[in-house]
């Protein structure tokens, strides 16, 4: 029985509001370490063809340090690894994937278990344990968003070895996560590598997330968020400024509070090394309008207008899907390309209380301008399609490869509010440019980004939701840092005209694709 085949695979992170820090899971652990090696000592014998081996190479012609180049650069561009040898003894070739804690279903393979890269960093603030054949870590996490504030977290990882499994045989996995907003998100997640002796890799999850402070400013590409709307809604409640509770009223009216339970379960299959990977997702969760000790949306709010059960009831749904992925690295990709497509739908017999179907195709890809690839182009698009009858939870996002909210928000339309423009119809393009400004690969570098973010969302195709023609578009770069081979901290500023150019700040741990 050979190991779970490795291909370079995105994860899929938890739905809405704990994108940040699952988002940060998949970079904080990635940072370099050292594995340390065997110390033997070689005989007079072995000295001996040491030596010869070196003065046969001084003398070696010219010609041959072409040669040697050439070499050097095809072993960096295949990224194969020599797993064979034991946990604490690393043999790669020239150039090593990135590890990754992204979560499942569709968890990158890597070539060593991520706490085994950690386990020997000093400088990774890390609690991690070693008993064979298992190992545990614990690491915090930190991230900021405009839309959900400071946000810290816990995460919690128990691995089990096996021989002829990588990257590992089984994973539990804890993450708890606060932010300065009170948006909570909790999840409890195991994952197994070959599944009933065949290359198949299961997950379960179980999750609960809840937010007070959810955006809602209603469906289509000309949704508003003008607080004079909020005025004139207050002064219908018979509010005036200087009332108790009018500032509250202004701040809540595009606002929706929920608690959300949810269930996962994907298996993942890759019948053949390296080539196209299939995917099968079920995930249901219960919507429940509040927040802890308040049920219902906020009075008075546009939400509340729209919606007034809050739209309570459970969303089943089963999703299939397909990745060929040939980006150099999953992390901090420089050149390569991933296609995607998927299709999901909810049913009564799903167990959902409601309908729809879904259709998500996504391309990306990745051009560096130099050889030593410090400059590169990243380019993104998706289209998400959906009909029936979604919830906005569905509408304001979308799911397949990337599972992201969308249009608005740190991921897709940086520089507008999350969730602004919702939809069935989700069409959204990306382009960014990535400059190494100083350091040396490998090491310590200082990053600066350019990007521009462009979506056509439509409520329905008899009912757009606004003009046709219209294409909301934002903007905005920012500074970061590189350390290792994995690691990333980004420093972002998004503007748009929706949002009348008042800036958006994110601070991430990942690249947003």
């Amino acid at each position: 029985m050979t190991g779970y085949p490795r291909a370079p695979m995105e994860g899929r992170a938890p739905r809405r509001l704990a994108w940040a820090a699952l988002a940060a899971l998949a970079l904080v652990s990635s940072a370099h370490a050292q594995t340390p090696e065997r110390d033997i000592q070689p005989d007079e014998e072995e000295w001996a063809r040491v030596e010869e081996a070196a003065a046969a190479t001084t003398e070696a012609p010219a010609e041959e340090d072409e040669a040697d180049r050439a070499g050097e650069d095809a072993a960096e561009a295949t990224p194969e690894e020599d797993d064979s040898s034991p946990v604490g003894v690393r043999l790669v070739s020239r150039r090593r994937r990135s590890v990754s804690l992204e979560p499942s279903p569709q968890d990158s393979a890597r070539p060593l278990p991520v706490a085994t890269e950690m386990a020997n960093d000093p400088d990774m603030p890390a609690l991690v344990h070693r008993t064979e054949p298992y190992e545990w870590f614990v690491l915090p996490l930190v991230g900021y968003s405009s839309d959900v504030g400071f946000a810290g977290a816990i995460l919690a990882q128990l691995y089990h070895y096996e021989p002829g499994f990588e990257p590992f045989r089984d994973k539990l996995q804890l993450i708890a996560l606060l932010t300065s907003d009170l948006v909570q998100f909790y999840e409890l997640l195991w994952e197994r590598i070959g599944l009933f002796g065949l290359p198949l890799r299961l997950d379960m999850a179980l999750s609960f997330n809840t937010t007070p402070v959810g955006n809602y400013c209603g469906l289509g590409n000309q949704a508003s968020c003008d607080r004079d709307l909020a005025r004139e809604a207050a002064r219908s409640q018979d509010l005036l400024p200087g009332d108790d509770g009018y500032n509250r009223f202004l701040d809540r009216y595009f606002r929706f509070r929920s608690m959300r339970p949810a269930i996962r379960t994907a298996l993942r299959w890759q019948p053949m090394r390296n080539g196209l990977e299939l995917t099968f997702v079920w995930e249901a969760s219960y919507g429940i309008p509040g927040f802890v000790g308040k049920r219902g949306p906020y009075p008075g709010s546009l939400y509340e207008q729209d919606f007034p059960d809050g739209e309570e009831g459970m969303t089943s749904e089963l999703q299939i899907g397909a990745v060929w992925d040939r980006r150099d690295d999953e992390r901090r990709p420089t050149r390569g390309y991933v296609l995607a497509s998927s299709f999901r739908g909810a049913h009564r017999f799903t167990g959902s209380d409601w309908r729809y179907g879904g259709l998500n195709l996504g391309a990306a890809g990745f051009f560096a301008f130099d050889r030593g690839k410090r400059l590169v182009l990243a380019t993104r698009g998706v289209a998400d399609l959906l009909w029936g009858d979604p919830p906005t939870t569905v509408l304001a996002a979308i799911s397949g490869f990337w599972t992201d909210m969308a249009f608005g928000g740190q991921t897709l339309g940086r520089g507008i509010r999350g969730r602004r423009y919702i939809g069935r119809i989700k069409v959204m393009a990306q382009v960014e440019l990535r400059a190494v400004l100083f350091g040396e690969a490998g090491k310590l570098q200082g990053v600066g980004f350019l990007f521009g973010d462009v979506g056509w969302i439509g409520l329905d195709w008899h009912e757009w939701g606004g003009d046709l023609r219209r294409i909301n578009a934002s903007f905005g770069g920012g500074l970061g840092l590189y350390w290792g081979e994995g690691f990333v901290l980004r420093f972002d500023a998004g503007f748009s005209a929706p949002e009348r150019y008042d800036p958006q700040f994110y601070v991430s741990l990942r690249h947003p694709f």
